[in-house]
């Protein structure tokens, strides 16, 4: 059977709907569940839990997808996209500290010193 692409991930590849709808399906079904607790007055705590269990699932089915897709086709672009930062903004990627540090400090002594106020 051929599937239809939707549109091209970062690597060129298409795609499918079915790959869509296993990534975002679990969505619809908290909106769903939300939809079932809200109409039925049962409380919200259920649908709360749906709604994590729902981003945890796209976070699981988009990982293995791209895992599939790297054994199956050896496409690995989707987990070699990302360059660390080199040395220098490493720190400041890292710490929040580095080059800005001095403005940051220089701020705050001038907000709560109100000496230059007088």
């Amino acid at each position: 059977m051929h599937t239809v692409p939707t549109e091209r991930d970062s690597s060129g590849n298409p795609v499918t709907w079915r790959e869509r709808l296993l990534v975002l399906g679990g969505f619809g079904v908290a909106a769903a569940a939300t939809a079932v607790s809200v109409a039925t007055g049962s409380g919200i705590d259920a649908a709360g839990a749906v709604w994590w269990l729902a981003a945890g699932w796209a976070v699981l089915a988009s990982f293995a997808l791209a895992l599939r897709r790297g054994l199956r086709h050896r496409d690995w672009s989707a987990f070699r996209g990302y360059e660390f930062p080199d040395n220098a903004d490493l720190v400041d990627w890292s710490s929040r500290t580095g080059r800005y540090a001095w403005l940051r400090e220089w701020e705050d002594r001038r907000r709560f010193d109100d000496d230059h106020l007088r």
